[in-house]
C-alpha cells in the first residue's frame, strides 16, 4: 500500500474509529476499499453461514452492490445485521477462532471414524436397517457459528434425545411445582426401561410415586402426558414439531434456515408394536393416579354375549404412549439437533432466529436433571470423564451442551451394551481432552488443553504473557499467585524467551532468585541466548554471578543485524500487553484471521514487545509470507529494530526464509 493511501486510511480512521479499523482490517494489496468476496469469507471463517436469517439483508446488498464496497457503503451494508459482523470481523464470536478449532475437531473425527465397534439398536426393523458406517458431527455456538463434518445433514431417529426437550416443554406449561408432582428429579440407577419404574420421594404429604426423572422412559411418557393432554393427539403433535422446529431455527415464514422435523409415521407404529414395556409403564403411570387424565365412569355393559364385557381402554394412557412414541420418531440432522442443543447453551434463545422459545427458569432447571440422568447406566462415568450435560438415544445421536458456549451432536448408529453411541462416547471424551469445556475445569490448572472461547494466540499469550511481564517488571506476588496455580514459569514464548531472560536482562535480582529457588532452569532462546547473556549485555552483574555458579555450558546467541547504523522506524505502543503477544503469536502462525481480528480491534501493527520485536520480526523469522504481506499492505514499517538492533528483513536472512527475503526486497526497493 502506498503512504499516500496508509495516510489515507488513518485519516479516515481517526474521524470514525471504530468502523474505520473494521474496514481497515480488511483492505489488502494497497486497495482502499473492501473487495465484496474479502467480507464474505472473512464471515465464512468465523463460522457464519450465508443462510442465517441475520444476515439475508446483509447478504442481498452485497449482491447488489458489485465487487469494490467503500467506507460509507461498508458500514451501511454491516449495520443491516446489527453487532453480528463487526463480533465476527473483531473475532468476538462464542468461538473467536474458528478455523482452528475446526481443523481440531477434524482431526479428532479422522481418528474416531476409524472405530468399528457396537451394534445398531434391532428391537425395531428401521432401526437395525439403517447404515452402521455413517457418522456425522456438527457444532452450533450461541452466536450462530456451525461446524459441520460427515453426515451431519442425514435425518436419523431423534429416539430419547427428545426427553429434555419434552421436559422443558412440560416445564414451560405447568411450571416446576406442578411438573415435579409428576416426576421426580433423581437418577434412577435402572435402565431406561426398567419396569421398576416408581421412586417414593418425599413430599408435603409424606410419600409418592412418580418416575425417578424425565430422561426414563417412565418419565418421559409422563412427560409426554404432560403436554396440552386436553388436545388432540394431531394438534399436540404439531405442536411438539412446531415447538422442536423454533428450538432449530424454524419459523412460520418458512425462513431458508431450518424446516421443522420429519415424522416417520412407520417407526412410530414399530415402537407401538414392539413396546410392550412402555405400554406397561404407561398402565402402571395410570395405576400410580399420576398420569394426567380425565375421570370417567363405567358405562353400562351392553355385550349382547353373557359370557363376554366390552373391555375398556383407558384413553390417557394410549393418548400419552401414541404421543411419546411419535416424539421418538422425528427424524432430524445433526446440524438441527445441534441447534437445539445450542438453543438450550444460549438459554431457550435460539442462535440463529434471536427467538425466545423457552424461559430461563426452565433451562436451568432442566441441565442439571440432563446432567445427572442424561446417558442411561453411564451418566456418572460420562459425567466424570466429559463433564456436560448431555443425552443419548438408540438413533445413535448423542447431544451435549456447553453452557453459554455451544451445543454439539454427533451421529454414529452403533452403539455399546448401554444403548449409547460408541463413537458419540469418544468423540466427547476427546473434545473434552482437547478442550477446557467440563464443567469443572475451573477448578484446575491446565496448560495443555485448549480455552476455545479465546484465539489460539491469545491462549498461547496467556500461557505465558503473565509470567513474562511480571518477572520483567519485578512482580514477585503475581509469580507467587502462578506458581499455587502450578503454572509452568518455564514456558517461553514465540522467540522462546523465558520470564527467565525477561527479569535477567531487566536487572530484577530478586526475581531470577525466586525462579531459581523453584526450579527453573535457564533454557536457550531462539538465537542460542541463555538468560546470562542478557544479564551481562545488559551489565547486571549480580545477576551473571548467580547464573554463573550453575554447572551448565552456556552458549552464545547469534543476532545477525547488517547495518546496525541504518535507518530506525518507530514502534508502536499498546496499552493491553497481552493483545500485543496475541499478535505476535499470530503472526508466527501464519494466522492471518487472528491478525484481522487485533487490528479491526484497533491493535497496531508494528506494536512491539518486551524485547521491541514487532508481528513483522516474528512473520519473517518463521516465513509466514501471508501474515508478512498482510502487516506490510497494512503500514507495518519495514526498519523497525528489536533490543538487539535487527530488522525484520535481518531475521528472515538469518533463518533463510527466501520468499520473505525475495519479497521484502522488492517492497523496500
Amino acid at each position: 500500500m502506498s503512504k499516500e493511501k496508509i495516510s489515507q486510511l488513518e485519516s479516515l480512521r481517526a474521524k470514525s474509529k471504530r468502523e474505520a479499523d473494521l474496514f481497515f482490517s480488511l483492505c489488502e494489496n494497497g486497495q482502499n476499499f473492501v473487495e465484496s468476496k474479502k467480507l464474505k469469507d472473512a464471515l465464512d471463517h468465523s463460522g457464519l453461514k450465508p443462510n442465517d436469517n441475520r444476515l439475508q439483508s446483509l447478504f442481498k446488498r452485497l449482491e447488489a452492490h458489485g465487487d469494490k464496497i467503500v467506507f460509507e457503503d461498508f458500514i451501511s451494508i454491516i449495520r443491516t445485521s446489527g453487532l453480528l459482523v463487526e463480533k465476527a470481523l473483531r473475532g468476538q464470536l462464542a468461538l473467536p477462532d474458528f478455523i482452528d478449532f475446526s481443523k481440531n475437531i477434524d482431526k479428532i473425527f479422522d481418528e474416531v471414524k476409524k472405530i468399528r465397534s457396537g451394534e445398531l439398536a434391532s428391537y425395531i426393523p428401521p432401526l437395525a436397517e439403517v447404515d452402521p458406517d455413517q457418522f456425522g458431527i456438527a457444532i452450533v455456538t450461541i452466536d450462530g457459528q456451525i461446524y459441520q463434518r460427515g453426515d451431519s445433514q442425514t435425518d436419523f431417529s431423534f429416539q430419547s434425545m427428545c426427553k429434555p426437550f419434552n421436559y422443558c416443554f412440560a416445564l414451560e406449561a405447568l411450571g416446576l411445582e406442578q411438573v415435579s408432582k409428576h416426576v421426580g428429579k433423581e437418577p434412577s440407577g435402572r435402565q431406561f426401561d426398567d419396569l421398576t419404574l416408581l421412586a417414593r420421594s418425599a413430599s408435603s404429604n409424606g410419600f409418592s410415586r412418580v418416575p425417578f426423572n424425565p430422561m426414563v422412559n417412565a418419565g418421559a411418557i409422563m412427560t409426554a402426558g404432560l403436554i396440552d393432554p386436553d388436545d388432540s393427539f394431531t394438534q399436540r403433535l404439531r405442536h411438539i414439531r412446531q415447538q422442536f422446529g423454533r428450538l432449530i431455527g424454524w419459523t412460520a415464514d418458512e425462513s431458508p434456515s431450518a424446516e421443522m422435523p420429519r415424522f416417520n409415521k412407520n417407526m412410530a407404529r414399530q415402537e407401538n408394536f414392539k413396546g410392550y414395556n412402555n405400554i406397561a409403564m404407561g398402565y402402571l403411570l395410570m395405576a400410580t393416579g399420576s398420569l394426567p387424565h380425565t375421570k370417567t365412569d363405567l358405562h353400562r355393559d351392553i355385550h349382547p354375549d353373557e359370557d363376554e364385557f366390552d373391555f375398556y381402554i383407558e384413553p390417557a394412557v394410549t393418548e400419552a404412549l401414541k404421543l411419546y412414541f411419535s416424539i421418538c420418531s422425528l427424524e432430524m440432522t445433526a446440524t438441527d439437533v445441534a441447534m437445539a442443543a445450542a438453543t438450550l447453551a444460549n438459554s431457550g434463545v435460539c442462535p440463529i432466529s434471536q427467538d425466545r422459545v423457552l424461559s430461563q427458569k426452565t433451562v436451568r432447571n432442566c441441565l442439571p436433571v440432563l446432567q445427572s440422568s442424561g446417558m442411561y447406566n453411564a451418566s456418572g462415568t460420562f459425567f466424570q470423564q466429559v463433564g456436560l450435560p448431555a443425552k443419548s438415544g438408540v438413533g445413535g445421536g448423542v447431544l451435549l451442551i456447553v453452557p453459554q458456549l455451544m451445543g454439539i451432536c454427533i451421529f454414529s448408529p452403533r452403539l455399546d451394551t448401554q444403548g449409547n453411541s460408541v463413537r458419540g462416547i469418544e468423540m466427547s471424551k476427546r473434545l473434552t481432552s482437547k478442550y477446557l469445556v467440563h464443567t469443572f475445569d475451573g477448578t484446575m490448572t491446565d496448560t495443555d488443553r485448549l480455552d476455545p472461547k479465546l484465539p489460539i494466540a491469545r491462549w498461547e499469550a496467556n500461557s505465558c504473557g503473565e509470567a513474562i511481564w511480571a518477572a520483567s517488571n519485578g512482580n514477585i506476588r503475581t509469580l507467587e499467585s502462578l506458581v499455587s496455580q502450578q503454572r509452568d514459569l518455564q514456558t517461553g514464548d514465540y522467540d522462546i524467551r523465558t520470564p527467565l531472560h525477561l527479569a535477567s536482562a531487566e536487572g530484577q535480582l530478586e526475581v531470577v532468585k525466586f525462579l531459581l529457588d523453584h526450579d527453573v532452569k535457564p533454557i536457550p532462546d531462539r538465537w542460542g541466548g541463555y538468560p546470562i547473556s542478557d544479564a551481562r549485555n545488559n551489565n547486571h552483574k549480580k545477576i551473571v554471578d548467580l547464573f554463573e555458579k550453575l554447572d551448565i555450558k552456556y552458549t552464545e546467541p547469534f543476532h545477525l543485524v547488517e547495518n546496525p547504523k541504518g535507518k530506525s522506524d518507530k514502534i508502536a505502543k499498546f496499552d493491553d500487553e497481552l493483545m500485543v503477544i496475541e499478535l505476535l503469536f499470530a503472526a508466527t502462525k501464519n494466522n492471518v484471521d487472528n491478525i484481522r481480528h487485533l487490528v479491526a480491534n484497533g491493535v497496531p501493527v508494528n506494536a512491539g514487545d518486551y524485547d521491541l520485536r514487532t508481528a513483522l520480526h516474528l512473520a519473517a523469522a518463521e516465513g509466514s509470507l501471508e501474515a508478512v504481506e498482510y502487516l506490510v499492505t497494512h503500514g507495518h514499517p519495514l526498519n523497525v529494530r528489536d533490543r538487539w538492533g535487527a530488522t525484520p528483513l535481518d531475521e528472515a536472512k538469518r533463518e533463510k526464509r527466501k520468499s520473505v527475503v525475495d519479497f521484502l526486497n522488492k517492497y523496500k526497493s
